[in-house]
């Protein structure tokens, strides 16, 4: 255990600072869903990021949306014409989840599908 942790010091040394609305969602997340430990957080998300930048896809596919961190996190490192398409099968997220998605930086990367779609 103590080898996971000196690792997850260095990473989050060595990686982007979290985004105030990054930590504004991530704190919503655990005052208000019923499992916010489902959310990334910050060093899954920013590898999350580094993947894509590394890959340089066009479209990205999330199974699984829930809060949306790692959605924002994902179409963070999109190239300008990229596009996320992540969905999430429970509906009672959408009313928490949406507005995240849709007044970020980046919702004109992500398509958002809610339910059995």
């Amino acid at each position: 255990m103590q080898n996971t942790e000196s690792l997850d010091a260095y990473i989050l040394q060595h990686i982007d600072a979290e985004s105030d609305y990054l930590k504004a969602l991530y704190r919503d997340t655990h005052v208000k869903l019923l499992r916010p430990r489902m959310a990334s957080g910050h060093l899954q998300g920013r590898m999350l990021k580094m993947f894509v930048e590394m890959i340089r896809p066009r479209q990205v596919l999330e199974i699984g949306t829930y809060s949306g961190y790692s959605a924002l996190c994902l179409a963070e490192g999109l190239p300008e014409n990229g596009m996320l398409h992540t969905f999430e099968i429970n509906d009672e997220q959408e009313d928490f989840t949406r507005p995240w998605l849709e007044n970020s930086a980046y919702a004109d990367k992500i398509k958002f599908y809610i339910g059995r779609t």
